[in-house]
């Protein structure tokens, strides 16, 4: 079933000119909504999300002891529940398209302000946040040029981007173990097409770091770059 649905994705995302798909959108949004019921309950949170989301707020120690920080695929808000514990000064914002993982963050953490939406299109003003932050959610992201570039407008000058999601240069190459890999993790793009992507919209790479376990899971922290008539 699994398979099934990431070739339906693969096949949506192939059709048409435009690069933001619906249906291919609503797919994820249904399986979050399911994964929503048990969510902050499941092994992955300590296997997997929780070393993450540690190696995110260990990065973001000397750059976010203060001011507003957005995470982008919020989830249930357990990164900004992290985030809000290591540096109390910090306002907390969440966006996720999964209705079923905002009510599960309401109800789990209600002093967390969160906002159903997309990347895509980020519904706050210009240059509102200090940090924003992306763990494990920007290969589903329909269209990345377009949000790298919402990224960027939502932060403030200088301001930083903490993305953390998986390479293509960490899939296995070799035989099924590939074919299965590049599936499961379509959207996941190279480091440097990581890097190219982020320059492109104006996010300048700063550092670079291993978030799972110090070999896995590229987490790039990227700076806001001036506009070029502000160079």
């Amino acid at each position: 079933m699994v398979l099934q649905h990431l070739a339906s994705r693969r096949q949506d995302r192939r059709r048409g000119s435009s690069p933001v798909k619906p249906r291919v959108e609503a797919n994820d949004d249904r399986h979050f909504d399911a994964w929503s019921r048990t969510y902050d309950r499941s092994p992955t949170q300590l296997l997997f999300f929780g070393p993450i989301q540690r190696a995110v707020t260990a990065a973001l120690k000397q750059r976010a002891a203060s001011g507003r920080v957005l995470d982008i695929g919020a989830g249930t808000g357990r990164l900004l529940d992290r985030l809000g514990s290591a540096f109390p000064g910090l306002a907390l914002f969440g966006l996720d398209r999964s209705a079923g993982m905002l009510a599960s963050a309401h109800r789990s953490r209600p002093g967390l302000q969160l906002v159903r939406g997309a990347a895509e299109a980020i519904p706050f003003p210009d240059e509102s946040f200090d940090v924003v932050t992306s763990t494990v959610s920007f290969h589903h992201w329909s269209d990345q040029p377009r949000a790298l570039a919402e990224v960027r407008r939502v932060l403030r000058p200088s301001g930083i981007f903490a993305l953390a999601d998986f390479s293509l240069d960490d899939l296995p190459r070799w035989g099924i173990t590939r074919i299965v890999s590049a599936h499961l993790f379509e959207g996941a793009v190279p480091l440097g097409e990581r890097k190219r992507l982020l320059e492109g919209a104006g996010l300048r790479p700063v550092d670079e770091r291993r978030a799972l376990y110090g070999h896995w899971i590229p987490l790039t922290l990227a700076e806001r770059a001036p506009a070029p008539a502000d160079a």
